[in-house]
């Protein structure tokens, strides 16, 4: 169904249940577009249409911050494929990401105050989407206007790097922190130019 009313019930219903069990952040919900029907998330995700998506993402979230619960929607962004999406690489112009794959994440942030992300794994081109610059700050912060926290997806792989991730504006936790995140942030405790970055992404946990 895309009655909007009927999944505003739903959400509110997770909020309840989360405080419930003492859980104050849930990880979800997943608002990727349906790629291909063969895609293991689909079952996470609502819709293969960007603005439907968009409206329903909107509505459920609105339910479960009503509850005092904050949201990290996922996975932001791309995840077009379960199979091998541990480092995938999505070949995507702006347009098209912009027309399809973000539109349920921004009608969730520009409609609802949404308060974070879970990253993808997936990398836009040869980027990985966490370290994204331009995805993370300029789109997610800057247009629409995010100030909360952005987790990692379980760190499984090496492009989940935690200084690109800080330095991008976007990371600010890891899930996970496993040794290419606990061995490689310490080693510039003296930049000045990535410890702001570290206290910025502080800022974002603490606003959350």
């Amino acid at each position: 169904t895309w009655d909007r009313a009927l999944i505003n019930q739903m959400g509110i219903a997770l909020g309840k249940d989360s405080r419930a069990r003492g859980v104050h952040i849930l990880l979800g919900p997943g608002a990727n577009i349906y790629r291909s029907p063969l895609c293991g998330r689909n079952f996470e995700y609502y819709s293969e249409d960007g603005f439907l998506s968009g409206e329903i993402c909107a509505a459920e979230v609105l339910g479960i911050q009503e509850k005092g619960v904050d949201v990290v929607i996922k996975h932001f962004a791309l995840n077009d494929s379960e199979q091998d999406r541990i480092g995938l690489g999505v070949w995507v112009n702006e347009q098209a990401a912009r027309e399809i794959y973000l539109k349920a994440y921004q009608a969730a942030f520009e409609e609802s105050g949404a308060n974070g992300v879970m990253t993808a794994y997936t990398r836009w081109g040869t980027r990985w989407s966490g370290s994204h610059y331009g995805l993370m700050t300029g789109i997610m912060r800057g247009e629409w206007g995010n100030n909360g926290m952005s987790i990692t997806d379980n760190v499984l792989t090496t492009y989940t790097n935690g200084v690109d991730g800080v330095m991008a504006g976007g990371v600010t936790t890891y899930d996970a922190m496993l040794w290419y995140i606990t061995q490689e942030l310490p080693k510039y405790e003296n930049d000045p130019v990535v410890v702001t970055a570290m206290k910025e992404a502080c800022h974002h946990n603490l606003y959350a």
